[in-house]
C-alpha cells in the first residue's frame, strides 16, 4: 500500500548547529525558488521560509543572522517584527500576528531533511 514517497532535501547534519545559531537553504517548486533557514533553539530544529509576514522580504540583511543579540527570538532586520523561534508566530511588530511558513523537518541517519511536499507556501 505504499503511499507518494516524500520529497526531501538534505540540509544539515542534527550536530551541526549549536543553539541560537541558523544555516539558510533554498527550496523549489515548480514555478519558484525560495530562501528558507534551518534554527537550533533549546535542542530543537525548526526551519521557516525566510519571509516576513510583514511584507515578504528576508528576515535577515543576507547574511544568516537572523536571532535577536540575546538568542531568545528571531528578528525581522528589515522591519523590526519580532517571532517566537518554536511556533514561528510573531510576538511583536508589523506582522499583526501572523506565523512564519514553516518548512517541516525529518531527521534521519544524523541528517536533517527538509520535507518539500509539505511546506506552508502562504498560497
Amino acid at each position: 500500500m505504499g503511499g507518494k514517497k516524500k520529497r526531501l532535501l538534505k540540509i544539515a547534519a542534527v550536530d551541526e548547529l549549536g543553539d541560537g545559531e541558523s544555516k539558510k537553504f533554498l527550496v523549489k517548486r515548480a514555478d519558484r525558488e525560495t530562501e528558507a533557514f534551518l534554527i537550533h533553539k533549546s535542542g530543537k530544529h525548526y526551519a521557516y521560509l525566510n519571509l516576513c509576514r510583514h511584507w515578504t522580504v528576508g528576515l535577515d540583511f543576507d547574511d544568516n543572522d537572523f536571532f535577536s543579540e540575546d538568542r531568545e527570538w528571531l528578528v525581522c532586520k528589515n522591519h523590526g517584527a519580532i517571532y517566537n523561534p518554536v511556533s514561528g508566530e510573531c510576538e511583536s511588530g508589523p506582522c499583526g500576528g501572523a506565523a512564519l511558513y514553516r518548512v517541516p523537518l525529518l531527521e534521519k541517519e544524523g541528517d536533517l531533511y527538509a520535507v518539500l511536499d509539505q511546506i506552508d507556501w502562504g498560497d
